[in-house]
């Protein structure tokens, strides 16, 4: 995998009564100054993620030494942030792209990605949507002749010693039409570990409170839906307990206050994508956690 340049910040995720001594810290949501830009970053991680600075939408890329994995693609207006860190990356394959859902902030910039980058499996969940940005995923789906996996079972699979469990939702319907069908996503390497939640409402967070499938408990979680407080939302970042939490939001959007104050209870350290695109780089070990400013 490729070196990353050393940014504005680094969180060291190693210890928990440390990182809970930090947590204490925080009084409010915003960005913290923790290392320097002077401190070593991560030569070998195994797993890089970065979460993309698009707004209140979600694109994550997840890399591994030889595989490629981008979950969502942001708005149709954002896809060329991903697509110039692609090509500078000179990442020519995504070996999978999951679109959690297809609310326009998840599903609107998939046509222009899959126009210019090669796919080699797309994974979705088990609805249709009547959305514009969605009907333009399905026009350029037909038009390349692609295959869509729909996700009706829990998959799992590894590349290059990355563990990834896609859980599906459980029901055919839900009162919130789109956003409790999202795919969930939990990746484990070494001994941390990843949880990406799309935009999961109360009855799909009932869904992964109550499910047997994997552990909840994450070391970095992207908080469902954009922070949205829900009435279980308490219930399910306890059950999560993570060390630190990604909100992808805007400023016109900001995050959520409440979200914010469970999160500090937690001594969760936390990071809005409106404040800049956030990486994190891990060797099974150590999380180290970049903030572009």
């Amino acid at each position: 995998m490729r070196a990353v340049r050393k940014t504005n910040r680094i969180i060291c995720i190693t210890i928990l009564g440390l990182m809970l001594a930090f947590g204490m810290l925080l009084s409010v949501c915003h960005s913290m100054d923790r290392l320097k830009e002077e401190d070593v970053v991560l030569e070998n991680p195994g797993i890089k993620v970065t979460f993309f600075d698009v707004g209140k939408g979600d694109a994550i890329l997840i890399e591994t030494e030889n595989h490629n994995m981008l979950i969502d693609t942001g708005y149709d207006r954002t896809s060329g942030v991903i697509l110039d860190y692609l090509e500078k990356e000179n990442v020519q394959k995504l070996d999978y792209l999951i679109l959690t859902h297809f609310d326009k902030d998840h599903v609107g910039g998939a046509d222009q990605i899959l126009k210019q980058v090669k796919a080699g499996e797309i994974l979705q969940p088990d609805y249709e949507s009547d959305g514009g940005q969605y009907l333009e995923y399905r026009e350029i789906v037909e038009e390349m002749v692609l295959q869509p996996n729909v996700v009706t079972e829990a998959m799992r699979f590894s590349l290059d010693g990355a563990e990834f469990l896609i859980y599906p939702p459980e029901q055919k319907e839900y009162e919130e039409e789109d956003n409790d069908f999202s795919l969930v996503v939990s990746v484990k390497y070494g001994k941390r570990s990843f949880l990406f939640a799309g935009d999961c409402e109360r009855e799909r967070l009932d869904e992964l409170l109550q499910q047997e499938e994997f552990d909840l408990v994450h070391d970095v979680l992207k908080v469902p839906h954009h922070g949205k407080d829900e009435k279980n939302s308490e219930a399910f970042l306890k059950a999560v307990s993570p060390k630190a939490a990604v909100i992808t939001c805007s400023e016109e959007e900001p995050d959520r206050e409440k979200i914010c104050e469970m999160l500090n209870e937690l001594g969760t350290e936390i990071y809005l994508t409106a404040d800049g695109t956030v990486t994190c780089l891990c060797d099974g070990d150590t999380i180290q956690i970049m903030q572009e400013q």
